[in-house]
């Protein structure tokens, strides 16, 4: 069955605390040792914090973990497995400034380690690769990459980290992709915003025009209402004349007449007042 890393993302938290304390111990016996009080003191307490840590008593492992380190400053292991004691003490639901200050010292420690590169590169890989788990679970893959890749230059022969590669480059191409999705739909939404607008604005010298047009229409109605008073008032003034010409002929009719009978009733007045001789 070929493998899937996606189908296996809970893999890097599997693997985030596998190189513990007991591990780096077995790397301590593989080392040179003098016969020095020193070195054998060193030892002991490195030893017995291992077996602390894998009783799961992580602050009572740090304790000695540090007691080591006062005795050889220069302790690679015994840096490697304070940080891994300080990680594992931080990995808890507590959010206290204290429990803070203890992840952030493991972490420290651990990169204090991974630092060392070539001079022990071993432990050096091992604190590259948890480093990744840690950056990894933070969702900072592209620094998880970083420290799978450094873990692989230390240790080729590292299969996890190789694998931890593979999957945190998976999920950083997947945040990439996801990142164009979203530069791609903000520039369509934007798209549309530019289209609604362009609407708008068309709506707008539409509704312009069409005031433009009832202004017009009610412009010309005004005219013609003026002008329709003018017609209408140039028809009463000529009613009104009419009226007073035919007053005035009538007036003009009746005095006539009234001349005329006046005239008649003078001359028969005479004819009969004179004398026959």
């Amino acid at each position: 069955m070929k493998y899937n890393p996606l189908s296996r993302l809970s893999y890097v938290s599997l693997f985030l605390w596998m190189m513990t304390a007991v591990f780096a111990m077995s790397a301590l016996s593989s080392l040179s040792v003098s016969a020095s009080e020193s070195v054998r003191k060193e030892r002991r307490l490195i030893k017995q914090g291992n077996s602390l840590y894998n009783q799961k008593k992580y602050r009572e492992a740090a304790r000695l973990y540090n007691e080591a380190l006062q005795v050889n400053p220069e302790s690679a292991i015994g840096r490697f497995n304070l940080g891994m004691s300080q990680m594992r003490q931080g990995m808890v639901a507590d959010t206290t400034r204290q429990t803070q200050e203890i992840l952030s010292a493991g972490l420290e420690n651990l990169s204090k380690v991974a630092a060392l590169g070539m001079k022990n590169p071993k432990v050096s890989s091992f604190a590259n690769y948890n480093l990744g788990n840690v950056a990894f679970n933070k969702q900072d893959y592209a620094g998880a990459i970083g420290y799978y890749k450094q873990a692989l230059r230390l240790n080729p022969s590292d299969d996890n980290a190789r694998r931890n590669l593979r999957i945190a480059q998976l999920k950083q191409q997947q945040n990439d992709n996801n990142k164009d999705d979203n530069k791609n739909q903000e520039d369509k939404n934007n798209d549309n915003k530019d289209q609604d607008k362009n609407n708008q604005d068309k709506n707008n010298d539409s509704d312009k025009n069409k005031d433009q047009n009832q202004n017009k229409q009610n412009q010309d109605k005004q005219n013609q209402d003026k002008q329709n008073d003018k017609d209408i008032s140039k028809q009463t003034a000529d009613q009104i004349l009419r009226a007073v010409e035919n007053k005035e002929n009538q007036v003009r009719n009746r005095v006539m007449r009234g001349q005329g009978s006046g005239q008649g009733r003078e001359n028969a007045g005479r004819g009969g007042g004179r004398k026959n001789w």
